[in-house]
């Protein structure tokens, strides 16, 4: 299983921006680099000055570049602009309609005005990595069945179905967009809240994905993960695309006893990715075994033939 760790978002978000920190503080306590490491390049889902979504979005970064020519994976993954608010939250997650999330798929309205060049933003930086032969793990509107981002579900579960239906085809839309642009680097990344149902019910087509998973906070480094066989059963690789500790075991969790029971109980797991802040390694116990797991591999132990 291939170990992760997240650098941040591209741009500052709560005075904290995109470095190297997480892995070079791995790197310290460990005498390990991780496999993979992950930037988040569209921090404005919560807030977002109308007219200013693309300015928000910034996926190319020349350390990420830096870390891809080491042997290092890089994922990207998206807190995209709310194309349809702009950035009025009103109820303080952005939360769209059926309706009004379908305008960001019909032409002429001014949510597909502003989605359109949210998509041509990002495409830009993604050819950039293009550029230098870079593939990315690519990870967006991770958490969908989860009902805090506005590309998610609803909190009335009686509006689902259309939301699913939606989702799906925005999601088409994203991904025939980077096609249309020539963006074959990319590997697409699904992954819902383990903590939430519905985890299947937004996928979007085996044409339009390469792997699944599952974002997995908890309290208990023990405890047992929802929608591990649901997720397999899609017949795709299966990941943990995001993990950390969550509520009160943030900064005394034990990492090295919660990847021992993903090597466990998961073993079909190809990666893992912790998040940063309060629920990374480098602030929580136990680093050293996760990144010296016989069955973690890590930046510079992957051959590839």
């Amino acid at each position: 299983m291939l170990s992760g760790a997240f650098g941040g978002y591209n741009l500052f978000v709560h005075e904290v921006g995109f470095s190297m920190e997480q892995a070079y503080g791995i790197q310290k306590l460990t005498g390990k680099l991780p496999a993979i490491y992950g930037m988040d390049c569209s921090p404005g889902w919560e807030t977002t000055a109308e007219g200013h979504e693309t300015d928000i979005i910034d996926c190319f970064h020349p350390q990420i570049v830096d870390y891809a020519k080491k042997g290092g994976i890089i994922t990207i993954s998206h807190h995209f602009p709310n194309p349809v608010f702009a950035g009025n939250k009103v109820d303080g997650k952005g939360t769209l309609t059926n309706s009004q999330y379908a305008s960001i798929l019909q032409a002429g309205t001014p949510a597909r005005d502003r989605w359109w060049n949210m998509m041509e933003k990002i495409a830009k930086g993604l050819q950039a990595y293009k550029n230098q032969g870079i593939t990315i793990l690519y990870r967006p509107f991770h958490e969908m069945n989860g009902d805090w981002f506005w590309w998610s579900a609803l909190p009335d579960e009686s509006q689902n179905g259309e939301r699913q239906r939606l989702f799906k085809l925005l999601w088409q839309d994203l991904f025939n967009f980077m096609k249309n642009k020539g963006l074959d680097n990319l590997l697409w990344v699904y992954s819902p809240d383990q903590s939430r149902g519905s985890k299947t019910a937004y996928y979007p087509g085996n044409n339009y994905v390469d792997i699944v998973g599952l974002d997995w906070y908890t309290e208990d480094p023990n405890s047992y993960v929802n929608g591990y066989d649901e997720l397999l059963g899609l017949g795709k690789p299966f990941a943990f695309a995001e993990v950390g500790p969550y509520g009160k075991s943030q900064g005394n969790f034990d990492f090295d006893l919660f990847i021992r029971n993903i090597v466990s109980r998961y073993p079909k797991a190809v990666f893992f990715m912790p998040w940063n802040g309060i629920t990374s390694p480098i602030k929580n116990r136990n680093i050293w075994g996760v990144y010296n797991n016989p069955k973690v591999v890590n930046l510079g132990e992957l051959k590839v033939r």
